[in-house]
Order: structure tokens, then sequence, then C-alpha cells
């Protein structure tokens, strides 16, 4: 009877971990494909990497290793996690953590006068001046863009990924 229910108890456990690492499995494709279709306004001709990083706890575990090496619009993917913002000088993608959403007025406008692509899942991220928040509607991951942020910051939202967003702000 002991080992019935420690094999229905590791069942329940490995199907909601396979869960939440399908979750994020999600966001990084989804990670990936926006730096596809984003183009930053001052050519980054002076950078060989195109380097995305995360800011605070990293959620993705080592899905996100997949990305590393990756190539996107000519450049190889390079993965960075920054200790503290004056570290992530050298991002042009910046995914922040959950636990740093009491310093987001100042992550935004730090990212934004250095033309980085936010990306985050607090909630009201692009209402806050993010440039691109994941939703969920349910059990489906999507996206929401603020494109008024994203050209402010120097960013062009290619058309396409504009028609996928759940919400556009303008």
């Amino acid at each position: 009877m002991k080992f019935l229910v420690a094999s229905l108890l590791c069942a329940v456990v490995g199907a909601s971990s396979a869960s939440v690492r399908s979750e994020y499995e999600v966001k990084a494709a989804f990670l990936y494909n926006f730096t596809r279709f984003i183009t930053w306004a001052d050519p980054l001709s002076d950078v060989p990497d195109l380097k995305i990083c995360v800011l605070g706890q990293d959620p993705f575990g080592d899905v996100l290793q997949q990305l590393d090496g990756r190539v996107s619009q000519g450049r190889p993917l390079a993965l960075g996690y920054p200790e503290s913002l004056s570290d992530s000088d050298d991002c042009q993608v910046l995914f922040v953590g959950s636990a740093r959403s009491r310093d987001l007025p100042a992550i935004i406008g730090y990212a934004h006068d250095r033309q980085m692509l936010t990306i985050s899942e607090i909630p009201d991220f692009v209402e806050d001046g993010g440039i691109i928040g994941y939703v969920k509607e349910g059990n489906v991951i999507r996206f929401e863009i603020n494109l008024k942020a994203a050209q402010s910051a120097g960013l062009h939202v290619n058309s396409r990924l504009l028609e996928l967003a759940v919400r556009v702000i303008r």
C-alpha cells in the first residue's frame, strides 16, 4: 500500500513538474522568436553576439540554455545572468524576473535608455512601460506588446509579431 501511494505521489509531482517545464519551454521559444522579429535602431554591428540576460531569479532553469549559440539575425545568441542592473549594459534583451517587480521603474528606464528589449511575466508589465509581457489565458501562454515603449527605446517590432500579440499598446 505504501508503495502504491508513493508511486502515485511521484506521478503527480512528475506531471506538475512537466507542466511547469513545458510552460517555460514555450516562453523560451517565444523569447527566441522575439529576437527574430525585433530590429534595433542603432545597428549592433560592433557587437558579435545578441545577448539575452535574465535579471533576478531565473524561472527558466536549464530550458534557456537551449538558446545559447543559436543564431538570430545573423548573430549567435549568448546568455547572461547579471548580478545587478549596472552589470547588464552589454545585454540587448533583458528578461526581468518576478522578484524584481518593485524595482521595475528603474529597470525599465535603464533598459530603454540602452535600447534593450524588456520582457517579463510580471503582471501588468506592459502597462508599467515594459515592452513584451507574457500572459496566461487558461493554460495557454500568450504575450502583449507595448509598441509605444518599444519605439521610445529605439526598437522596431515587425508587424507579424504584432499580429500574434493578444494585445498591443499603441
